[in-house]
C-alpha cells in the first residue's frame, strides 16, 4: 500500500513541475499592510497570478500531502498509527467585472492509508456564489454548493463500532437582500442546508443505517446596523431556525425537529494599525418537538477579531457559542462553547511562523455527557515562488470526556508541497 500511495504522489509533483509561465507580470513593491493580517496580505513575487479567461481570472492548484498520525481511529486505548498520503486539487473563478459578481470553485481530495485501507476517502465539493448590484445602495448576494464529505473519527457524533468513517453529502444554499439608507445598514436573508447519510459498515459485520441523521436546516435573519463612524458598524440580529429531520417517530423513537431563536447585539470594526473584526453578544433558544428532549436556552455570542501586533505579527481571537445535534441517546442536542487563539509571523518575506490554541466545552443537554476538547498546532509556510510552495505543520487534538471511553489524544506531523498557477 506504501508503494500506491508514494506512486500517486509522484505523479501528481511531476506534472505540476514543469516549468509555469504566468500570463502577466508582477511588480516588485513595498506595500503598506500594516491594517492586513499576516495571512491575507498582497506578497508580489510570492502570489499565484491566476489565468485570464475572459471575463474572469482563473486560479487553479494542486498538493501532495503526507500526513502521519499516532492514532487514525481516536480511540482511548489500542491506539493505531498509520501514514497517510493526501492527493488534493482545486480550481476558483472569480469575475473581473466593474458591476455584480461571480466566484466559481471546486475541489477534491484522496486520502490514501498505508496500512489501513479501509479508511481511504475522496472528498470532493463545487460550489457558486456572487452579487447582483440593483443600485449604489442595494445588492443582492447569494450562493449554491454541493459537497460529498466525511466524518472525522474524532467527531462528536462519530460511531464507535463503526469500520469506515461515516461519509455524507451536504447542500447548501444562501441569498439576502442588503440595502444602505446613508448610515443605516439592513440585511435580510435565508439560509437552507440539507444533510443525507450513508449507511456504514460494522466491525464484526454487519452495518449500520443512518438514515435517522438526515435534516434539513432552515434559517432565516434580519439585521439592522448603524454607522457610527466610516469604519465601525454597530447592529442588532435577529435569527429563527427550523430543524426538520426524515424520520419521525413511529420510524424512530425521539422526534428531533426543533424550532430556535437568537437575538444579538454586535459590532464590526476596523481600527487602523491596531485591529479589525466584529463580535457579538445575545440569547438564544432552541425548542424540542420531542416532550422529553428539554430545551436548549443560553448565551450566544461570537467573535474574530485580529490584532496587529507589528506589521510582521498577527494575533487572532476567536469565540463561538453554537447549539448542535447529536445522536447521543436521551440528549436533545449540545452547546458548544470554544474559544482560540492564533498567532501568525512573517520571519521572512516567503518564511510565515504560525501556532495556534483551541479550547471547546461541549455540554449536552438531558444527559451528564460533557467534553473538554483542546487542540494546537504549529506550521512553517515556505513560499518557493509564485507557483510553488511547502508547509511543515504539527496538529494536536485531546479529548477528556466524563462518559467512560469517549477520551482520546492524536498528534499528526505533515509534510505539503502546493502547486499553483
Amino acid at each position: 500500500m506504501i508503494s500506491r500511495a508514494m506512486i500517486a504522489a509522484i505523479a501528481v509533483t511531476a506534472f505540476y513541475a514543469v516549468p509555469i509561465h504566468s500570463v502577466s507580470a508582477q511588480t516588485e513593491e513595498i506595500v503598506d499592510a500594516r491594517n492586513v493580517s499576516v495571512r491575507e496580505r498582497v506578497r508580489p513575487g510570492y502570489d499565484a497570478v491566476g489565468v485570464r479567461a475572459g471575463a474572469f481570472t482563473i486560479f487553479p492548484s494542486a498538493s501532495v500531502k503526507g500526513t502521519y498520525s499516532d492514532n487514525i481511529y481516536a480511540t482511548d486505548t489500542n491506539t493505531e498509527s498509520d501514514f497517510i498520503t493526501t492527493l488534493g486539487a482545486r480550481v476558483s473563478a472569480a469575475s473581473t467585472w466593474s458591476r455584480h459578481a461571480l466566484n466559481l470553485r471546486a475541489g477534491l481530495a484522496q486520502q490514501l492509508y498505508s496500512d489501513n485501507n479501509d479508511e481511504d476517502r475522496l472528498d470532493w465539493d463545487a460550489g457558486a456564489n456572487g452579487r447582483i448590484d440593483i443600485t449604489r445602495d442595494t445588492n443582492i448576494s447569494g450562493g449554491l454548493s454541493y459537497a460529498q464529505l466525511h466524518e472525522d473519527r474524532g467527531a462528536p457524533n462519530a460511531i464507535g463500532n463503526a469500520a469506515e468513517p461515516a461519509e455524507y453529502s451536504l447542500f447548501e444554499g444562501d441569498v439576502a437582500l442588503n440595502h444602505r439608507f446613508n448610515r443605516v445598514t439592513t440585511r435580510i436573508g435565508a439560509t437552507y442546508a440539507n444533510y443525507d447519510y450513508d449507511t456504514v459498515p460494522l466491525f464484526g459485520g454487519g452495518t449500520l443505517n443512518l438514515d435517522a441523521r438526515d435534516r434539513e436546516h432552515y434559517t432565516q435573519f434580519l439585521r439592522l446596523g448603524y454607522d457610527v463612524s466610516p469604519d465601525t458598524n454597530v447592529y442588532v440580529q435577529g435569527t429563527l431556525n427550523q430543524r426538520r429531520y426524515d424520520l419521525t417517530p413511529p420510524a424512530v423513537v425521539l422526534n428531533r425537529d426543533s424550532d430556535g431563536y437568537a437575538v444579538v447585539a454586535g459590532t464590526e470594526f476596523r481600527l487602523t494599525n491596531l485591529a479589525q473584526g466584529g463580535l457579538y453578544v445575545g440569547y438564544h433558544e432552541q425548542d424540542y418537538d420531542d416532550p422529553t428532549l428539554p430545551k436548549i436556552t443560553g448565551l450566544d455570542y461570537g467573535a474574530s477579531v485580529d490584532w496587529f501586533v507589528t506589521p510582521l505579527t498577527t494575533v487572532r481571537f476567536e469565540a463561538a457559542s453554537t447549539v448542535e445535534e447529536t445522536i447521543a441517546a436521551g440528549a436533545s442536542g449540545y452547546t458548544d462553547n470554544s474559544f482560540g487563539v492564533r498567532v501568525d509571523h512573517e520571519l521572512m518575506r516567503n518564511v510565515i511562523l504560525g501556532g495556534r490554541v483551541g479550547l471547546a466545552k461541549l455540554d449536552y443537554e438531558g444527559i451528564t455527557r460533557s467534553d473538554d476538547v483542546t487542540s494546537a498546532g504549529l506550521s512553517v509556510d515556505y513560499l518557493l515562488n509564485r507557483n510553488f510552495s511547502l508547509r511543515l505543520g504539527y496538529d494536536y487534538s485531546d479529548r477528556d470526556s466524563n462518559v467512560l471511553g469517549l477520551d482520546y489524544t492524536r498528534n499528526e506531523v505533515g509534510l505539503t508541497l502546493k502547486a499553483a498557477l
